[in-house]
């Protein structure tokens, strides 16, 4: 993962700022990255809800997938998360997923290729 400066000075992961960015722009909501709750993992497909992984948009589905999962609440009590998914050995995202109150709000699959 690679990290950014933020507004502040504080380093940053560009997960974390993807997720910040996006909330504002798509959705009006303003938070900072300090309020950003976050943390790394790998999971078995087996692992992973069909809100996550949609398999019928892999070519090939691989066993595990990394994730930068990211939490936040707005100033109106929802609990907004963002996920980033990468391949396993490689630092490029694959899958951005953006999900309001356990709702799903956004869902890209990203080509390596790009």
């Amino acid at each position: 993962m690679m990290t950014t400066q933020g507004n502040q000075g504080v380093l940053i992961s560009r997960e974390v700022q993807w997720f910040v960015d996006t909330l504002r722009k798509d959705y009006g909501i303003r938070v900072t990255a300090q309020e950003v709750g976050y943390e790394g993992l790998e999971l078995g497909m087996d692992e992973v809800d069909e809100v996550f992984i949609p398999k019928e948009l892999f070519e090939v589905i691989p066993t595990t997938m990394l994730y930068e999962l990211m939490v936040v609440d707005d100033s109106k009590g929802n609990v907004w998360s963002g996920t980033i998914g990468f391949y396993p050995n490689s630092p490029e995202w694959c899958l951005q997923v953006i999900m309001k109150n356990d709702e799903l709000q956004l869902r890209k699959l990203l080509s390596l290729l790009d």
